[in-house]
């Protein structure tokens, strides 16, 4: 699976299966039952934005591919751990946040390597999303998830507090904080420029 700067790009959410209820169903009904082209249909329909979540969270381009690698292994050996009449997409994401809460503390105790950062231009767009992306970069892990999956990934405040399993009050509270750091952050960014 090959992550390319486009598909980091695609804005937009994840095309929910929770929005069919019935063929949420009879999709993981297949799955269950081994429907290899069940399985694929759901890699279909979250791999983008998993890679988009993956990335952003990580930093890392190999790190957010194994991430989403493994978190399609995860869900295919625990099919069987999902709970009917939950919502799918929060107890999906929530397997990819905990994989990649997991690279995250393995990597703390590891020798510290470069991030990747995106190809930047000369003109002033790129150098804007380039300020951008380090400043989303520089939150903290559970502000970056919230505000990742509420302004990337479209998700609602709701969905955010069950895939993160806190409450709805400190998912608003983490997107609020993040605004206000971004915003100080990239003022810093522009007075940087302009001296």
């Amino acid at each position: 699976m090959a992550v390319t700067a486009a598909m980091m790009e695609i804005p937009g959410r994840a095309e929910s299966m929770d929005s069919g209820n019935n063929e949420e169903q009879e999709i993981l009904q297949r799955c269950r039952r081994g429907d290899l082209p069940a399985y694929r249909l759901i890699f279909e329909r979250y791999e983008q934005p998993f890679l988009r979540t993956a990335w952003r969270l990580l930093g890392r381009r190999q790190e957010a591919e194994d991430a989403v690698q493994e978190t399609f292994l995860k869900f295919h050996r625990r099919i069987g751990q999902y709970r009917e009449g939950s919502k799918f997409s929060t107890y999906f994401f929530r397997i990819l946040i905990n994989t990649c809460t997991d690279i995250l503390r393995k990597r703390r105790r590891e020798p510290a390597g470069p991030l990747e950062e995106p190809v930047t231009g000369a003109s002033s767009s790129h150098e804007l999303r380039h300020s951008i992306e380090r400043a989303i970069d520089g939150l903290p892990e559970r502000m970056r998830s919230c505000f990742l999956l509420f302004a990337v990934e479209e998700l609602s405040q709701e969905e955010i507090a069950g895939i993160l399993e806190i409450s709805v009050g400190a998912v608003k509270a983490n997107i609020h904080h993040a605004r206000v750091k971004l915003r100080e952050s990239l003022a810093a960014s522009r007075r940087e420029v302009a001296s």
